[in-house]
């Protein structure tokens, strides 16, 4: 309770006192029969100063408690009254023990005191316990996640794309996306950045509701965004989904009456199935079905969406462009 003082109660060195008198006079009892005595039939009797035995007990309890009661603030409230039940239960047993001879309850109210302490306090570790779990994934999430969006940041996005491409072979495909939101200046210039800052949470919104929890969306920064469509490289998918996220989009932006609208980028890395049931991975642009077993550059992906994304806002904003990628 003083760990963060530099000297420790006075009333601890009275309780040392106390203890160190009440051990010597056990001992001086066991030849002069000065607290008890067993006569000549084996019998137990209490000595003349019985009660001082209870006194030196019953005064260290009472400075213990006064203590504890000192330092109530240092406490949390289950340690404190777990801590309570420990002066309480053998005070009360030491009272009726004395007043009541023939009894003998000090030893069973010490133990079962000591046993609710030692339950209380496994209650409040264990609770200690999950609330800086609860702290640390907090800490964690706020980490790894943008603030405005709820999306995974650019670090943690990346770090767990970099591992699904490390981990690709010529089987898997996937599909990695550049979602820019067009003209974003003029937003912020035109309606304001608190429309601006609507419009980011908006997109995020509406990818994360078109996208499955194992794809994985990011906020790159600003106003683009980042998503890896893992285990496929349909195209189908791709017009289908992305088709979705424009129309709602668009409703979005009438509804405001706001013209708003994103421009998408988007690297393919597709399989191709060839005789005898055997995957190998496909260069597109090359069409030669050249088998290159292995991970996939994904800082190279990055390029090619970003390559895409840019003609496509250069010829055609709004909409969506492709470039097919190989294995490296």
């Amino acid at each position: 309770m003083s760990k963060n003082q530099h000297r420790k109660p006075a009333a601890l060195h009275t309780v040392y006192a106390l203890s160190v008198i009440g051990i010597l006079l056990l001992i001086i009892t066991q030849f002069t029969g000065l607290f008890y005595y067993f006569d000549d039939r084996n019998l137990y009797h209490r000595g003349n100063f019985y009660l001082l035995s209870q006194a030196i007990a019953v005064s260290g309890i009472a400075l213990c408690f006064f203590m504890l009661i000192s330092y109530r603030k240092n406490l949390d409230r289950i340690t404190f009254l777990s801590m309570m039940s420990f002066f309480v239960l053998p005070v009360l047993a030491t009272i009726y023990q004395a007043l009541a001879y023939g009894f003998s309850l000090q030893c069973l109210a010490i133990v079962i005191s000591t046993q609710i302490m030692f339950i209380m306090d496994t209650v409040e570790l264990n609770m200690r316990f999950y609330s800086q779990q609860a702290a640390y994934e907090k800490a964690r999430y706020k980490a790894e996640h943008d603030g405005m969006t709820g999306l995974l940041n650019k670090e943690a996005g990346y770090k767990r794309m970099r591992k699904y491409f490390g981990l690709m072979d010529s089987y898997d495909e996937a599909m990695l996306m550049f979602v820019d939101i067009d003209d974003f200046k003029t937003i912020n210039d035109t309606y304001g950045h608190t429309v601006g800052d609507f419009w980011i949470r908006e997109v995020a919104s509406q990818l994360r509701h078109i996208y499955w929890q194992d794809d994985i969306i990011c906020r790159y920064g600003g106003d683009e965004f980042i998503v890896l469509i893992r285990n496929t490289a349909s195209e189908q998918v791709l017009e289908t989904t992305l088709g979705m996220f424009f129309q709602q989009l668009t409703r979005a932006s009438e509804q405001r009456g706001q013209d708003v609208h994103c421009s998408v980028g988007v690297c393919r890395i597709a399989a191709i199935r060839i005789s005898g049931n055997r995957d190998i991975s496909r260069n597109t642009d090359g069409g030669n079905g050249e088998d290159t077993r292995g991970g996939v550059d994904f800082g190279q992906c990055v390029k090619q969406a970003d390559l895409a994304l840019y003609e496509i806002k250069r010829f055609n904003k709004g909409t969506f462009n492709v470039y097919n990628s190989g294995r490296s």
